[in-house]
């Protein structure tokens, strides 16, 4: 399948391509880059590094063979021609308990892919991503807008968020129809006080389950899920208006409603 048709759109400027390398760099461990695609960023990449392994995953099979052709001699670089969203990064850097991530991330793959870093977060120290504007400005929500919702409030918990700066869509090839915002994120987990751990994939099925039908309260909202009678306890115990709706609450509302359903006591 072409780059064409997985719905691509390749980085030409290599200005701004520089740009985004050295945003990224440096970083201590191994470096996966999600997508080279053509190998504008691989080729910065391996120019800039300082003794960094890289390992790029590319879907397309004719890009993967471009690339091993252009770049299978150079040292401590390896392609991999598989779906990214299958991958295991621990399969991949047996030896590296974090590694950094680097991506023009195919829009159409967007929310698959955010839901890949949070699924793996304990393998990612940090990440430059480039993604569709819109889609940033959803992933950087806060509360009490539209925006706001379960990938947001996940993300946000386990990354530091901070915005780069935006490309506009003629340094692609093909342009696409919108402008796109290169991003970084950086593991916080390490510093996060421990009353505030969780298990990350439970809160998220939780946030999900908040965010279900967003014109509904969350009361409503967990009542499918949780015993009404203990769901208006701790609604009473954090003083929470029971007619609030999810996207009114900040984060830390979230970690204590779900700390105290899930409680043994």
């Amino acid at each position: 399948m072409s780059g064409a048709k997985l719905g691509q759109h390749f980085l030409v400027n290599r200005n701004v391509a520089e740009k985004i390398v050295r945003y990224f760099l440096p970083v201590k461990g191994s470096i996966l880059e999600v997508g080279p695609g053509k190998g504008v960023l691989t080729e910065l990449l391996l120019n800039y590094r300082q003794n960094n392994p890289i390992k790029a995953v590319e879907l397309d099979t004719s890009l993967f063979y471009k690339l091993r052709g252009r770049f299978g001699d150079c040292k401590d670089f390896e392609v991999v021609n598989r779906n990214i969203l299958k991958v295991d990064p621990s399969m991949l850097f047996r030896d590296e308990k974090k590694i950094d991530i680097i991506s023009n991330v195919p829009y159409y793959i967007s929310t698959e892919f955010i839901d890949w870093v949070v699924s793996r977060a304990e393998s990612i120290g940090k990440g430059v991503l480039m993604m569709q504007k819109e889609f940033v400005d959803r992933l950087a929500a806060r509360p009490s807008t539209k925006d706001y919702s379960a990938q947001s409030i996940i993300f946000n918990y386990l990354f530091r968020l901070e915005r780069g700066f935006d490309v506009n869509p003629g340094s692609f090839s093909p342009h696409p129809r919108v402008r796109s915002t290169v991003f970084l994120f950086e593991n916080k987990m390490e510093t996060t006080a421990a009353v505030h751990r969780v298990e990350v994939r439970g809160f998220y099925l939780f946030l999900q389950s908040c965010f279900r039908n967003r014109r509904k309260t969350l009361m409503n909202n967990l009542e499918k899920g949780y015993d009404t009678e203990k769901l208006w306890g701790v609604f009473e115990a954090f003083g929470i208006n029971p007619k609030i709706r999810a996207e009114q609450l900040q984060s830390v509302d979230f970690l204590d409603i779900y700390k105290r359903l899930h409680s043994r006591f």
